[in-house]
C-alpha cells in the first residue's frame, strides 16, 4: 500500500510492521522512551500531539536543528500541509526520524510522489506511522500500524515492547472484537449500574445516573466526612467502582 501511494518510489522490504492499538500510542510510547535519555525534536508548528503524555516534557522541544537527535514530523506537515525543503532538511540532519503518515494519501499523485522522492534517503532510519483514519479513510477504526527497518537501532532496542503492543492488539484486541457481543455487554452494564446506584443511595450519596457508573464524584455542600476525605481532592469526591461479577450466560 505505501509503495503504491509513494508512486512505487519507497521499497520497504526490509520493513517490519508492528500493531500498535492507535498510532498516537505507538508514538508516544517512543517518544517517551528516547526522551528519558535524551532530547527530543519536533519542527516549529507541527503536530502538538508527538509531546502529549510525556514524562520529560522539557526534553521535547520545538526546533529546526535536529543533529543527532530523534526528528519528529507529520508528512505532510499539519503546520502548512506541506513538506518543505526546510522541514527535510530537518530530517536529513538528524539521528533518527518519527513519520506521522497519516495525511500523506491526502497529496495528489504527482506530488506524493515527489515527497517520497526526497524521503527516500531518510526511511532506512525513519519509523513510519500511519493511522487508519482522517487520509487512510477508517476514522472509526483508530487502529494505527508501525514500521521500521529490521536493523534500526529502536527496533533492536524496544523489541521486546514493540512485539508486545504487536501481540496485544493485533490478536487479542482483534480477536476480542470479532467477538463482540453488544446484547451481552449492555445487560452487564444494566445489572452494574443499578449496584453503583443502589451502592450509593444506601449511604446516602448521590446517585446521579448519568455518566459512567464506573467514577462517580460531586461535591459536597459542606466539609466531606471524615469518612471520605481520603478520596476527596480539591473539594471533589471521587469515587471509582469495581462491581461485581455478572453471570450473563444464557
Amino acid at each position: 500500500m505505501l509503495r503504491s501511494l509513494s508512486g512505487g518510489v519507497w521499497d520497504l522490504t526490509d520493513f517490519e510492521a508492528f500493531a500498535a492499538g492507535s498510532d498516537v500510542d505507538f508514538m508516544t510510547h517512543l517518544v517517551e522512551a528516547v526522551a528519558s535519555r535524551e532530547d527530543v525534536l519536533l519542527y516549529p508548528g507541527d503536530w502538538f500531539g508527538f509531546r502529549v503524555g510525556c514524562s520529560r516534557p522539557e526534553r521535547v522541544r520545538w526546533g529546526a536543528d535536529a543533529a543527532g537527535r530523534l526528528a519528529c514530523l507529520c508528512v505532510p506537515s499539519v503546520r502548512n500541509g506541506h513538506l518543505t525543503e526546510e522541514m527535510a532538511e530537518f530530517l536529513d540532519g538528524s539521528a533518527a526520524c518519527l513519520l506521522n503518515l497519516n495525511l500523506f494519501p491526502t497529496l495528489e499523485a504527482a506530488e506524493r510522489r515527489a515527497v517520497a522522492g526526497r524521503l527516500a534517503g531518510v526511511l532506512g532510519k525513519s519509523v513510519l506511522s500511519i493511522s487508519f483514519s482522517r487520509g487512510f479513510g477508517l476514522t472509526a477504526s483508530q487502529l494505527g500500524v508501525a514500521l521500521a527497518p529490521r536493523d534500526h537501532p529502536y527496533r533492536r532496542r524496544f523489541a521486546e515492547a514493540w512485539d508486545w503492543f504487536t501481540y496485544f492488539h493485533n490478536a487479542l484486541a482483534a480477536r476480542a472484537f470479532r467477538a463482540l457481543d453488544l446484547g451481552r455487554l449492555e445487560a452487564v452494564d444494566r445489572a452494574r449500574r443499578a449496584w453503583v446506584s443502589s451502592w450509593l443511595r444506601e449511604r446516602g450519596l448521590p446517585a446521579v445516573p448519568t455518566g459512567s457508573y464506573y467514577v462517580k464524584a460531586f461535591r459536597p455542600e459542606a466539609d466531606a466526612p471524615d469518612r471520605l476525605r481520603p478520596l476527596s481532592r480539591d473539594g471533589v469526591v471521587r469515587l471509582c467502582f469495581k462491581p461485581p461479577q455478572v453471570d450473563t450466560t444464557y
